[in-house]
């Protein structure tokens, strides 16, 4: 027969596939016009085998015939359900044998299915003769595509009437069931493997195509035994799986044996498998050589890993019940009489059951999966010597999640992975395929799953050769490791207490802080000598952080966070911990500037635990101080100064008077020299006096040096407005106030008060704002020193008198009338309130201060 007459063109196709769906529904509709009269169950047999005769074409493709099918099945349907309504009038053993006079096969054999299938549905019909009946008959299409949706419909319409009992009387039993099964699977997939020997040899691309559309229809026959009751794990290995393996090994087909043992794996229940897992894998050892074993393997190893995992969940859960149950028993049987624990021992005196293996997290004791697998890779590698390195690190990435979730004590078996996956890509090191996106991606996969799968990350540095595998990888993987080590550390939030851990935890993320956003940092020179404090900074460049990338800022914000998992109970301990730290830092050269002050602050929160007489409080000083000294070279000297604060007032607290007064020391020389901008001037002067006022442990020489040098910064600011409220803020330095935290009071507690330098700071700020050019600036600064003058007022400094105010109001009266602003108008009338209001105060001895001030 020539082949000539099959080639048609795409638009043929669908012409053809239209005429049929046309044929059908007119066939379709006479036939339920013929079901719903009278006695004409004949006729609609006839317009049934009408619109079956369709299904007989050889000229669509798998996909259109699909559909014409469907369609077919839908009338098919419509028809069986007749026929099982009205079986008490139309006697289903007369309809069987009569629709085998049929003319066409393929029509014939779809209403013999049909009526057979209803026929199976009713009570004392001899099942299994039916069952033979129908699969015989069905080799007589032997057509491919045709045979194959023949016997697709013909395990759709039995699946539900199969029989599952023991019976051995005409309904048929299980036995009878696997076997149509079976027999259906065998026969579906030898047609399906004789596709590919259809048309030409230039055509093979398609009809693998087609092939791959039809896989399903032979796989569903394996669901259906799957979904058979009464099958357990001895009946499954003796007699059904060696059956499948058979037809999957002799069928010698490629697409089939990759196909078939996937569905295996997938369909039926994962205790099966474990029970059967010598014969599966035997099956693979015998399969086509060019078919992809490590995909048939992975699924398998995937399967049972996943198995394993919620194996161990529902044995916790069980366990917790367990506990739970065991005390409510105990509660009862103290309350049960001795009668009656007697009588319930007698009732549990039963035939003892057969031992039972130990289960460990869904896995029998006596079965070594990690063993099984290992063997079979190594026997893999031997007979196959051409599988590709990508392949094999994919094999050993199962296998280590398998080892993962079945024995997460046995960290050897995930050593000896590592170790052979270093040692194959180390053999094939100069090879493209080493560095193949799949190899590496590959390789990248197993390193985070040992990332993510261990609570501890100590359990991933003891793995011997875990760093030398990661060492071995691109930058770019190395990168990624680095951030899910950082993600796993910060989201377990399980400290850091050893130095030898704090190095590990560091060599693994090393990448990130030397190489965080792709390129290394600028060339700046980062030291732990005294040199770097301020010094020369000629030649380093500053950082923009505005080039630099969320995802590189993401992983300096991760790297900070992961200084303040740092922790030790012993301060010395502790101590050597932040230096690890800070040497493993110093790496990311400028990127310090993000990492460092975290550093600093842990510092800090060290020297509060250590004590005040220990010498290990200088050399925390001098650590701190090298660390903020890095952080100036960086060109971040706003930050460096405002770090030297608050250093300087921890030191303060903790009675180190020589450390405080070195640090706020170094805050100044990084005002004289590294801030130029006029803004940023004014807000240091303003952090400086804040945190100086607050000092308590100076001595007077120290105290009056540190804070005069304060004053005479901000005298000499660019801008006139900043100068003159940096000098009355300065003024504050020399009148002390109490703090509560420090359970200071006003009447009881001794501060440094120097009136006569406050009431001079008052004066020149005066001067100052009298010196602007733009009056509606003096006046608004007038304003401002007026309020800061009632402030010392009304605290008593003797100073500032009410002669002083006054004056200080006339004159804002005076100038304010050449403003035009209303601002300046507003602030100077609610300050005029204030004194009016403090003058009809409750407090006698407020009030009558406040009635000394007549404008």
């Amino acid at each position: 027969m020539s082949t000539a007459v099959q080639i048609i063109t795409a638009e043929e196709q669908a012409l053809k596939l239209e005429e049929s769906l046309s044929v059908i529904r007119q066939q379709e509709s006479a036939m339920r016009k013929c079901l719903e009269s009278k006695g004409k169950l004949m006729d609609a047999l006839k317009h049934a085998a009408n619109f079956l005769a369709e299904l007989r074409t050889s000229l669509l493709s798998p996909k259109q015939y699909y559909e014409l099918y469907i369609a077919v099945f839908d009338a098919l349907s419509y028809l069986g359900t007749f026929l099982k309504d009205n079986h008490n009038t139309y006697h289903l053993a007369d309809l069987y044998e009569l629709v085998q006079y049929t003319g066409n096969i393929v029509p014939r054999l779809y209403l013999m299915i049909t009526v057979g299938t209803v026929y199976m549905s009713v009570p004392g019909a001899p099942v299994k003769e039916i069952m033979k009946d129908m699969m015989e008959m069905c080799r007589g299409v032997q057509h491919p595509i045709r045979g194959l949706f023949l016997r697709y419909y013909l395990s759709q319409g039995a699946r539900d009437y199969l029989p599952v009992g023991n019976s051995d009387g005409i309904e048929g039993n299980l036995e009878d069931s696997v076997k149509f099964v079976i027999t259906n699977f065998i026969e579906m997939n030898k047609l399906w493997v004789r596709l590919q020997h259809q048309g030409h040899s230039r055509e093979r691309e398609k009809r693998i195509k087609e092939r791959k559309e039809l896989q399903i229809l032979v796989g569903s026959n394996l669901v259906r035994l799957s979904q058979l009751e009464g099958i357990d794990k001895h009946y499954y290995r003796e007699t059904i799986l060696p059956a499948i393996l058979e037809q999957v090994v002799q069928c010698r087909d490629v697409i089939a044996q990759e196909y078939l043992l996937d569905v295996i794996s997938q369909v039926f229940p994962d205790e099966f498998h474990l029970f059967t897992l010598d014969l599966f894998l035997n099956a693979t050892a015998n399969l086509n050589p060019d078919a992809n074993v490590k995909k048939i393997i992975l699924t398998l190893v995937n399967r049972l890993a996943e198995f394993s995992a919620r194996e161990a969940e529902n044995e916790k859960a069980t366990a917790d019940k367990a506990t739970s149950d065991e005390q409510e028993v105990t509660e009862k049987l103290e309350k049960s009489t001795l009668e009656d624990y007697d009588e319930n021992e007698k009732e549990e005196k039963l035939e003892p059951n057969e031992p039972e293996v130990e289960v460990r997290r869904g896995v029998p004791v006596n079965i070594d999966l990690f063993e099984i697998f290992w063997s079979l890779v190594a026997k893999l590698l031997e007979a196959r010597p051409n599988l590709t390195i990508s392949d094999i690190t994919a094999l050993y990435v199962g296998i280590a999640r398998l080892s993962l979730n079945c024995y997460p004590e046995r960290t050897e078996n995930i050593d000896k992975i590592l170790e052979l996956v270093l040692n194959k890509l180390d053999a094939v090191k100069d090879t493209p395929e080493a560095h193949s996106e799949a190899t590496v991606g590959n390789v990248l996969e197993l390193l985070e799953l040992l990332i993510n799968s261990f609570s501890r990350l100590l359990t991933v540095l003891e793995l011997k050769h875990f760093l030398p595998l990661l060492s071995s990888q691109p930058g770019k993987s190395q990168k990624v490791v680095a951030g899910a080590v950082v993600d796993s550390v910060l989201r377990s939030k399980n400290h850091i207490e050893t130095v030898e851990e704090a190095e590990g935890v560091f060599n693994l993320i090393h990448i990130l802080i030397v190489n965080s956003d792709g390129n290394t940092g600028t060339n700046a020179k980062v030291s732990s000598g005294v040199s770097n404090l301020i010094g020369d900074s000629e030649g380093e460049e500053e950082l923009d952080e505005t080039k630099l990338s969320a995802e590189t800022l993401a992983n300096q914000s991760k790297l900070a966070k992961v200084v303040h998992l740092l922790r030790n109970r012993d301060t010395e301990v502790q101590a050597k911990l932040l230096t690890t730290a800070r040497k493993a830092l110093a790496e990311g050269k400028q990127f310090v500037q993000f990492t460092y002050p975290a550093l600093v602050f842990a510092a800090l929160r060290l020297v509060r635990r250590v004590p005040k007489d220990s010498d290990q409080l200088g050399s925390l000083f001098k650590f701190i101080q090298y660390t903020i000294g890095d952080i100036n070279r960086t060109g971040k000297s706003n930050k460096a100064l405002r770090l030297f604060v608050d250093a300087g007032a921890i030191a303060d607290q903790v009675g180190a008077e020589e450390a405080s007064y070195e640090l706020y020391a170094q805050a100044f020389s990084i005002y004289e020299e590294g801030i130029s901008d006029s803004r940023a001037q004014y807000q240091a002067i303003c952090i400086l006096a804040s945190s100086l006022q607050s000092t308590r442990h100076f001595s007077e020489e120290n105290y009056d040096t540190l804070v005069s040098k304060c004053a005479l910064y901000g005298s000499k600011l660019l801008k006139k407005p900043d100068q003159c409220r940096a000098v009355y803020l300065a003024s504050h330095l020399w009148w002390g106030v109490e703090i509560p935290a420090l359970g200071e009071q006003e009447e009881t507690s001794e501060f440094f008060r120097d009136g006569k330098r406050v009431f001079e700071c008052l004066q020149r700020a005066l001067r100052v704002a009298d010196g602007c050019m733009d009056l509606g600036v003096s006046v608004e600064l007038f304003v401002e020193i007026l309020n800061r003058s009632l402030y010392y007022f009304e605290r008593g400094n003797e100073q500032v008198t009410a002669k002083f105010i006054v004056g200080l109001i006339e004159l804002i009266q005076r100038n304010l009338e050449n403003v035009k602003g209303e601002a300046q108008s507003q602030h100077f009338e609610r300050t005029l309130q204030y004194i009016e209001e403090q003058k009809a105060s409750e407090d006698e001895e407020e009030s009558a201060r406040y009635q000394t001030i007549v404008y």
